[in-house]
């Protein structure tokens, strides 16, 4: 994997051995992460033939910090994606977004003719479908701590309790704590568009979409997932019994991706 800079952002580069196809993936992360979660699926979806890039959104992972994190924007992502897709060439790339990647890469297919795909795991919804989560003995904190960093106007990363309960609640050991360590604090901003509802013009989005849930997901519920789905007049809905909302990482991850290996080469025209 190669490690490159587009200006203030770092973006992994994976070029595959063997190209089969004619566009490449381009990944976004979710909310308080960067792109090393998505090790496993850069390098298998190389593997199967298609070229792979991944962007550390600004002020995330080894992309340049900016100078407020909290006021950054949900519009501003999406100017992150775009000036990856122009500045390397890649504008007819299919994109693959995880959580807030997935409510990201929304905004991005809007309005564009060139995205070849969208793929959707656990994502965020869009303004039209309710966000569900689930009731657990995390939410009290999670709604403290939020309340909290919003009166002293400062982002925080949240508390591997927390984390234990909503992200990480399906793996084990040292993937675990992989995982933990490289949560980060997300903008307040963007939390606020999130829970507002940030809509999307879903008659623009004219690519092939797939969306994913999670039936062990305490943070994007699969429910919601099936809801954004219908709403986003998506072409297939998977559900899976035995993921939950860090898919690419947890045990049995290769089913995944190859279930969206084979719907890509379906759905895609070459």
């Amino acid at each position: 994997m190669m490690h490159i800079k587009v200006d203030n952002l770092a973006v992994e580069k994976e070029l595959s051995a063997d190209r089969k196809f004619g566009y490449p993936l381009l990944f976004v992360h979710g909310a308080g992460a960067n792109t090393a979660y998505l090790k496993n699926y850069m390098a298998f979806f190389s593997g199967a033939g298609w070229d792979c890039y991944a962007l550390n959104l600004r002020g995330h992972g080894p992309s340049d910090p900016v100078a407020s994190l909290e006021t950054v924007t949900l519009e501003d992502y999406v100017e992150d994606v775009n000036k990856v897709r122009a500045t390397l060439g890649i504008e007819n790339c299919a994109l693959i977004g995880h959580s807030m990647g997935g409510l990201i890469s929304q905004k991005t297919a809007e309005g564009s003719e060139k995205i070849k795909a969208l793929v959707l795991i656990a994502s965020a919804p869009p303004k039209g479908v309710k966000f569900e989560f689930k009731i657990n003995m995390a939410l009290p904190r999670i709604m403290l701590r939020g309340i909290w960093s919003a009166a002293r106007k400062k982002s925080i990363k949240p508390s591997f309790a927390i984390a234990n309960k909503t992200v990480l609640n399906n793996l084990e050991g040292a993937e675990k704590m992989a995982v933990f360590n490289i949560l980060q604090a997300e903008s307040l901003a963007v939390g606020y568009q999130v829970n507002k509802g940030y809509p999307i013009a879903v008659d623009k989005i004219r690519c092939p979409k797939l969306v994913i849930g999670c039936k062990k997901d305490a943070l994007a519920l699969e429910s919601m997932e099936a809801k954004i789905a219908l709403f986003l007049k998506a072409d297939k809905y998977i559900a899976y019994e035995q993921f939950a909302h860090m898919i690419m990482v947890e045990k049995g991850w290769e089913k995944s991706a190859e279930d969206i290996r084979d719907w890509l080469i379906s759905a895609v025209n070459n």
